[in-house]
């Protein structure tokens, strides 16, 4: 019988030594999507059905491995029904509009195509890497967050956030990256 969630939420620290990070992009005809992950020498970037491919065959192999997507994972709606910011962090930036829309919808697409190829449940986080003052390769933004993963704190969410989709068990934890890095505000 296969599990009702394929993705669990990151809850506390992380408890695996793998880290599978993706800076998911999505494009019919570039490669739009960076794969970095522990131990990894060079990061790649591939098209978007050759990154949902790869990313599964690299968490079939490892033992309770971590997939951080630099995608949205989560939403808020307010009281009224309408579309709301998840925290501070998305003043300017928020998940329902512009770039943040293409990314829950690239989000929603890569984990419904992932989640067959997948032997078991996988722990899952949402990296933020917005607000960069120069331009980066996305394959350069998933090895930022590979390396950065553990120095990032969690920011708060407001407690309505709800997961993207209802593969997702609970609320998967926002990091914001670049650590230390500079920011155009």
């Amino acid at each position: 019988m296969s599990p009702l969630f394929f993705f669990q939420a990151l809850e506390s620290q992380r408890e695996s030594a793998h880290l599978i990070a993706v800076d998911l992009g999505y494009s019919e005809k570039n490669r739009s999507c960076g794969l970095a992950w522990s131990g990894c020498s060079k990061p790649i970037q591939l098209r978007f059905g050759a990154a949902v491919s790869e990313v599964a065959s690299r968490l079939n192999d490892q033992t309770r491995p971590l997939l951080v997507l630099e995608a949205v994972l989560s939403s808020l709606h307010n009281s009224s029904g309408d579309p709301a910011i998840r925290g501070t962090f998305e003043t300017g930036r928020g998940w329902y509009w512009g770039p943040g829309a293409v990314s829950a919808l690239a989000a929603q697409r890569f984990l419904s195509q992932l989640a067959p190829l997948l032997h078991e449940p996988v722990l899952l986080a949402e990296a933020f890497l917005s607000n960069k003052l120069k331009k980066t390769a996305h394959r350069e933004d998933a090895a930022t967050i590979v390396r950065e993963f553990d120095e990032a704190t969690p920011v708060l969410l407001d407690s309505a956030v709800m997961p993207l989709l209802s593969l997702i068990s609970g609320v998967p934890p926002v990091r914001v990256f670049p650590i230390g890095g500079a920011y155009a505000r």
